[in-house]
């Protein structure tokens, strides 16, 4: 599903950013049929490059926000077991680990023997 979704998504950008392209093309035309070449709204709202990169930077923080949400509902890296941080031995870097969690099971505890003596208890 994620494969799909990563797939899905990489194909319709480049027909969304057309679409948006296109979309601000026809606006700035309006607005020069209007009289109006500074590239200013009547209702006091910045000039078009700018309202234009305020959207395309708002639909770049939604859609990161999303692909984080999605990878992280749809199973992220699918990667289990315990983390070994990189680490510093004898002056070099012994770069960082995960051991499967076959391998991170623990033996089961032995069991604790009475300690040798005389058997006495006392």
């Amino acid at each position: 599903m994620r494969f799909l979704l990563t797939v899905a998504v990489l194909f319709l950008l480049p027909f969304a950013g057309y679409y948006t392209w296109r979309g601000i093309r026809a606006a700035i035309a309006v607005r020069r049929s209007e009289g109006d070449e500074t590239g200013t709204a009547a209702d006091g709202l910045p000039p078009a490059p700018l309202q234009v990169l305020a959207l395309v930077g708002a639909g770049l923080a939604i859609t990161g926000i999303l692909a984080l949400a999605l990878g992280g509902a749809f199973g992220g890296s699918g990667q289990t077991g315990q983390f070994h941080p990189p680490t510093l031995e004898d002056g070099r870097v012994v770069p960082g680990r995960i051991d499967p969690a076959e391998q991170r099971r623990e033996a089961p505890p032995e069991e604790e023997q009475e300690p040798a003596g005389d058997g006495a208890h006392g």
